[in-house]
């Protein structure tokens, strides 16, 4: 077959010169001089094995076919002998479809001189039914080599492939459209990959094999994201190296492409996997945190809500308790809430799941909707319908020797529950009954230390004529320790008012024991002593003479509604705060004598302010104004902005927004206030 391309070539590069691609006639005239002067024999079959195209190397190779008007099966150009294997290759490439390659060796005797070797390779096309097959006559071991290669190619999902990097020709050796799943045509192929790089790695390939070209130096590799022709997203990994080839040697970059989408697929979905295993890990280690500090049955509760079934994996967390015989709700997250309060009030001794756990103390893990039917005799509550669950883990929560509930996981999915989860599980339950024993232990010393306090503070305020008092104790941080705080108002043999505040070093029975002696002694001096500085002396050698190991710190002052004055001495004391009615504070700060029960015939100064302006005060503990946030000096300057904002309110809200404004210290002592609203008769 023979072909005059000089025309179409013109054509084409008149196309070229203008910047267009070649269409029409000049394409397919390329199309012919590239089939034409191929270096190997090249043609066409169709699906009888009739030629339909060949070029004039396959005849030369092949030797002539018998001179038939309507073409003739291509395997008579070959001897006999090989003819089976031949056609053979064929029917292979064919029956695997599209892009399917199949290769073989002939060896084709010529007589008496021996024979020739011919690779054949094979390609079924994209129409039905055609093939396109290439035949090149090669040394035996060179094309026992080539087939090996290719097999192993095939085998690997790897492309085989070079770049002229003076001329920019790409050779493609073995896969090509195969691997990357393009189907146009295959010396297209480089311009086609360019064009299916995912858009974040268009701009980054080029240049890197830039510098490979420009470097030359070792193998460099890189690896691409592209999207093939059926719209699949595809990882490929590139290996290549410059090498000096041809005659006269130029430079030529030999490399190889493999898919590994599986492989970053797999990578991305372990990594993930570790990520979320390692989240995971960090949300049980804090659950265990919060239940091994969990002192009270919110804070068990708080760990429960807060923390629990994120860190498990679970769509919802409830603790359930029994109470009189009925279903209680301790605390819920998630769709544990809907659960809970589906179950609030049911009987302990029902068909409940739950109950069950509670009553027998054993755990369920309940896989499915048919499995928790068959434990609660069909649902006769309805409860499958209020949840979102699918499978539960139901667990027992023991304290000490005693069941005290149950703890509820639901998850979204059929739950396996592996045997190391199970475990874990039933050991976070345990740390939850642990949690839960502990805080009613904590709270029975609650209860304890607030029954004392009260005992030791004032039943109620006396009510002074122009003076109206409220008075606020806020107990140490734990809630647990009984604090040595304390606040008295009294009425005065001569009509005067008396104000104490103090706060006895410690936090335990004997502090509070030491504070109630003290206030009392403060009072009964103040009966008798004139001035604050005398009273505060009295307490001071009372104290000292009983030789404890405790000091106080108190602040006393009188007000004389008579001459609308106000006098006060301190021993160490934070200092008071005077509201005045233009807005202005001012603090209450005697000249300081040492805490009582430090020295013994020690001075307390005593210090005169006029009432004119004064429209409220406020005595008050360290703790209110002092704590791990913030220091002494901020929290005074913080307790003064709230008194000159409330100066004109009643002294329950002046205390109340003193003691929300305590909050920014973190504090952890105990805390009390005393505060006063100054309104004299006749004034």
């Amino acid at each position: 077959m023979s072909r005059t391309p000089e025309e179409p070539a013109h054509a084409e590069g008149a196309a070229a010169q203008r910047g267009e691609q070649p269409t029409g006639p000049a394409r397919a005239a390329l199309a012919a001089l590239a089939f034409e002067s191929a270096p190997t024999g090249l043609a066409v079959l169709d699906a009888t094995g009739r030629e339909r195209a060949a070029n004039q190397q396959w005849a030369a190779l092949l030797g002539p076919g018998p001179d038939t008007p309507d073409g003739f099966v291509w395997t008579e150009r070959l001897p006999a002998a090989v003819r089976d294997a031949a056609r053979a290759t064929v029917e292979h490439a064919r029956s695997q479809g599209r892009g399917a390659v199949a290769g073989r060796l002939l060896a084709v005797p010529t007589g008496a001189a021996g024979g020739r070797t011919l690779l054949l390779n094979v390609r079924a096309t994209a129409t039905p039914g055609l093939c396109v097959a290439e035949v090149d006559e090669v040394t035996e071991e060179v094309a026992e080599r080539r087939l090996q290669l290719r097999l192993a190619l095939e085998i690997a999902s790897m492309a085989a492939w070079s770049i002229d990097l003076a001329t920019g020709e790409d050779r493609w050796f073995a896969g090509s459209d195969e691997l990357f799943g393009l189907r146009s045509q295959r010396s297209h192929i480089r311009d086609q990959l360019l064009a299916a790089f995912a858009p974040e790695h268009q701009d980054t390939i080029a240049p890197t094999f830039a510098r490979a070209a420009l470097d030359g130096d070792g193998v460099f590799g890189t690896r691409f994201a592209m999207t093939d022709d059926a719209g699949r997203r595809r990882w490929m990994r590139v290996d290549a190296r410059v090498h000096q080839l041809g005659r006269p040697p130029h430079r030529w970059l030999i490399g190889v492409t493999r898919d590994i989408t599986d492989e970053t697929t797999r990578r991305s979905a372990l990594e993930e996997r570790l990520a979320a295993e390692a989240e995971r890990s960090a949300q049980i280690e804090e659950v265990a945190t919060a239940l091994l500090s969990a002192s009270t049955a919110g804070d068990v509760a708080s760990a429960v809500t807060d923390r629990f079934h994120q860190g498990l994996g679970a769509i919802g967390a409830l603790v359930l308790i029994p109470e009189n015989g009925l279903l209680r709700p301790l605390a819920t997250s998630g769709a544990g809430a809907r659960a809970g309060e589906a179950m609030d009030g049911l009987p302990v001794d029902s068909a409940v799941p739950a109950s069950q756990v509670i009553r027998n103390g054993v755990p369920y893990f309940v896989r499915s909707h048919e499995e928790f039917r068959a434990l609660s005799e069909g649902d006769p509550y309805d409860l499958l319908a209020v949840t979102a669950a699918r499978s539960w883990a139901m667990l027992p929560l023991w304290r000490g020797d005693r069941l005290p509930g149950a703890l509820i996981l639901g998850y979204a999915e059929q739950h396996s529950f592996r045997p190391e989860e199970r475990t874990l599980l039933l050991a976070l339950a345990g740390l939850t009954g642990q949690a839960l024993e502990r805080s009613a232990l904590v709270q029975q010393r609650i209860d304890l230390a607030q029954a004392v306090q009260h005992v030791l503070m004032p039943e109620e305020l006396p009510q002074l004529p122009g003076l109206r008092l409220a008075a606020r104790y806020t107990p140490a941080g734990d809630g647990i320790a009984v604090g040595g705080d304390w606040y008295d108002a009294f009425l005065l043999p001569d009509g005067r008012y008396g104000l104490s505040i103090g706060d006895v070093e410690g936090h335990d029975v004997q502090a509070a024991a030491t504070m109630g002696p003290v206030r009392t002694a403060l009072r009964a001096y103040a009966q008798t002593e004139p001035s604050p500085g005398q009273v505060l002396a009295a307490t001071n050698e009372l104290l000292c003479a009983l030789g404890g190991s405790y000091f106080a710190t108190c602040t006393y002052l009188v007000i004389d509604p008579a001459r609308n004055m106000l006098s006060a001495a301190t021993a160490g004391h934070v200092p008071g705060i005077l509201g005045h009615t233009d807005g202005a504070t001012r603090l209450l700060a005697p000249p300081p004598g040492p805490p009582l029960g430090v020295l013994p015939s020690a001075d307390y100064p005593t210090v005169q302010h006029s009432l004119a302006t004064v429209c409220c005060l406020v005595l008050l503990t360290d703790g209110l104004v002092e704590g791990p946030q913030i220091d002494l000096d901020a929290g005074l300057a913080l307790a003064c902005e709230t008194v000159g904002a409330h100066r004109h309110s009643d002294p329950e809200v002046l205390a109340a927004a003193l003691l929300r404004a305590s909050r920014l210290t973190g504090h952890l002592d105990d805390a009390s206030l005393l505060a006063a609203r100054w309104d004299p008769p006749g004034g």
